[in-house]
């Protein structure tokens, strides 16, 4: 009786050990599974997220190859633009410069300039030059063309018997066509002269 108690508490111990083990490895078979779902998951969400990489790196090469070709055809534009519109530029300044100076050589001087220069006195005998001088920007309004030349090295001031005649050879050139115009006309009369007595003898002949 005692052995076959014994061995019926043996095969109930091993029948219990044995479940035991089995739902152990059971347990264990399931968490395998689950990890390896996870992992197959996070592998497909890594790769989702490579081939967004990818489109955005493309979009982006894509976009700098655009803006690089734009960037490129600006340049050459520009670098043909930048000659004609230089040499537009040179004659729109000439011809500014040219309307400038008709404007300063065509512009009446101002009223008051002229009333002022109306209402002047004349200068007195031998003081023209002086008056000249002191008139300074009205006779400028009147020349229209910049200020009076000032001398940096002037020349000393001539009395009236400094200043040197004129040469002998003008006067002799002038006093020979003289003689010759003289001479010329008493050849002219007296043939003239001469004519008119052959005419009267001709007349008294008849």
């Amino acid at each position: 009786m005692d052995l076959q108690r014994s061995i019926l508490n043996f095969m109930c111990f091993q029948q219990d050990k044995s479940m035991d083990e089995a739902r152990q490895s059971l347990m264990l078979t399931m968490e395998l599974e689950d990890t390896r779902l996870q992992a197959q998951e996070e592998l497909k969400a890594r790769d989702q997220q490579i081939s967004h990489l990818k489109d955005l790196l493309s979009a982006a090469i894509r976009d700098r190859d655009e803006a690089h070709d734009k960037c490129h055809k600006l340049m050459l534009l520009l670098h043909h633009q930048s000659t004609p519109h230089s040499s537009i530029e040179e004659l729109d300044h000439r011809n500014n410069a040219s309307d400038c100076d008709e404007s300063i050589v065509s512009s009446p001087p101002p009223e008051q300039d002229l009333a002022v220069l109306i209402d002047r006195p004349l200068p007195e005998k031998g003081k023209f030059l002086q008056a000249v001088m002191k008139a300074g920007p009205l006779l400028q309004t009147l020349l229209l063309a910049g200020p009076l030349p000032q001398w940096r090295h002037p020349p000393p001031p001539l009395d009236a018997y400094q200043i040197p005649p004129p040469p002998l050879s003008a006067l002799n050139q002038d006093g020979n066509c003289g003689a010759i115009n003289r001479k010329r006309g008493a050849s002219e009369m007296s043939h003239s002269a001469m004519n008119n007595g052959l005419k009267y003898q001709r007349i008294v002949l008849q």
